[in-house]
């Protein structure tokens, strides 16, 4: 798969990796379709890409399968094909898997796994009809292979998806279908602002987001990912890690969740659930002793 004269879709597109994995489409002579629930955000970053190249901004909801549909056909309509799809858009709230309400868990359900869901459904029938090179990619992360406490809805959602792209790779090479690659992306830390679920957040959970930082342990371990957030990986970075990955056809790629400390927790809970071993007290013990560095 290469970028040149491709058209990218990219949900999320309208801050951090999204718009970066934009720039890079259009650094590479890609044409860029972009999707956002935030029509001020959307519109800041649709007048940026114009300056750089071909743009479309398309504002949606990616949760909702209609909005996904009519974000198909806006970018058939305006470039004819789509050839890359990066399914993106994402959330993080923390919270104790008991407190969590029905509604807070539905929302990060619908943002990010169930706009995976809406992608795949969505544009790789339209990929398959085309019959040229596609790729679809996937926003996962670390938190896709691992578990921390106060991550419920986060890392369920992002095993999810990691499942849902290594059974869509599965599919099409089963169905000799050869023209559509997958990659799913396991980023750690990444310069971008999913660890403010406010401006994303419905209006009805503005009140229970806010009070999730009442709680001492999750008020420290999100003081401690907005640290490393800050000092994280570019997403510029990132975005170059991914395209290296889809020209190269790797269905996995770790941007910056390749440290021992990172690799050595991943391994232990997959050997913990290939074995029937708990590998959790140990781990438990030394995550805690990190969050009470930051009370």
């Amino acid at each position: 798969m290469r970028c040149e004269n491709a058209v990218a879709v990219i949900t999320g597109g309208a801050s951090g990796i999204g718009l970066a994995l934009a720039q890079g489409a259009q650094a590479r002579g890609a044409k860029v379709v972009i999707s956002d629930i935030r029509a001020d955000a959307l519109a800041d970053a649709e007048a940026q890409l114009a300056t750089t190249g071909d743009v479309l901004a398309v504002q949606g909801d990616a949760s909702k399968l209609d909005d996904m549909e009519a974000l198909a056909e806006a970018a058939i309509e305006r470039f004819g094909k789509v050839n890359l799809l990066f399914n993106n858009a994402g959330v993080f709230a923390s919270g104790l898997t008991w407190d969590i309400s029905a509604e807070e868990y539905e929302w990060v359900l619908g943002v990010n796994q169930r706009s995976v869901i809406h992608g795949i459904r969505t544009f790789v029938p339209r990929m398959i009809a085309q019959g040229d090179p596609c790729h679809v990619t996937t926003t996962s992360s670390g938190a896709g292979i691992t578990v921390n406490p106060g991550f419920a809805s986060y890392s369920m959602t992002k095993h999810a998806v990691l499942a849902l792209s290594e059974a869509l790779y599965l599919d099409l090479t089963a169905q000799n279908i050869p023209n559509i690659g997958v990659t799913v992306v396991m980023p750690g830390v990444i310069q971008s602002k999913i660890m403010f679920p406010e401006k994303t957040g419905p209006a009805d959970l503005q009140s229970e987001l806010g009070a999730r930082l009442d709680n001492p342990t999750l008020a420290a371990l999100e003081n401690m990912m907005r640290n490393g957030v800050d000092s994280g990986m570019p997403a510029s970075e990132l975005a170059d890690r991914v395209y290296a990955a889809i020209e190269a056809n790797d269905l996995y790629v770790l941007p910056n969740f390749d440290d021992d400390i990172s690799r050595a927790q991943a391994q232990a809970i997959a050997m913990g659930r290939a074995t029937a071993t708990n590998p959790y007290p140990a781990m438990l013990e030394g995550f805690l002793t990190q969050l009470s560095a930051q009370e």
